[in-house]
């Protein structure tokens, strides 16, 4: 009988889609596995120093000021607790286009973690519990411009 070409079929794919796959699982559980160092500060129970410059009574007497009450030097503790997860925005600067009121800022009017991110266990619909849906470049895009982005 005449064997005829079929294509592409399972050998190749195990031969070659197969490893690359193991290789990026890999890749993947060793970045999840570096990623969070430290202690979780997002659970209810946690030291709120660790992010923010008042303790957990003075920050529930007044929830709403809790969120403008971060620590300045909030980039190297979010380092400390999460790895270098890739790039991230810069926080403590103020924000040279306007920001839309779904993006908090700091009673200072700085850009924090909150800024873009729920932190606190916030429902969030979206990955990386990030406010806009950002798939696409959506929350970027809110404040940034394409050019600026690449």
């Amino acid at each position: 009988m005449e064997e005829r070409w079929r294509g592409p079929g399972v050998g190749t794919w195990i031969a070659g889609g197969l490893p690359a796959l193991l290789l990026v699982g890999t890749l993947v559980a060793e970045a999840l596995a570096a990623g969070a160092t430290g202690p979780n500060v997002h659970r209810p129970d946690a030291d709120c120093r660790a992010c923010h410059t008042a303790d957990r009574d003075a920050l529930e007497a007044d929830r709403g000021a809790a969120g403008g009450l971060p620590a300045a030097d909030l980039d190297p503790r979010r380092i400390v607790c999460h790895g270098n997860e890739g790039p991230s925005h810069h926080t403590g600067i103020r924000p040279v286009k306007p920001v839309p009121e779904t993006l908090p800022l700091s009673a200072e009017g700085l850009i924090t973690c909150t800024t873009c991110h729920f932190v606190h266990g916030e429902p969030a619909p979206f990955m990386d519990f990030v406010r806009i849906e950002n798939s696409r470049g959506g929350l970027c895009l809110t404040c940034h411009e394409l050019a600026e982005l690449q």
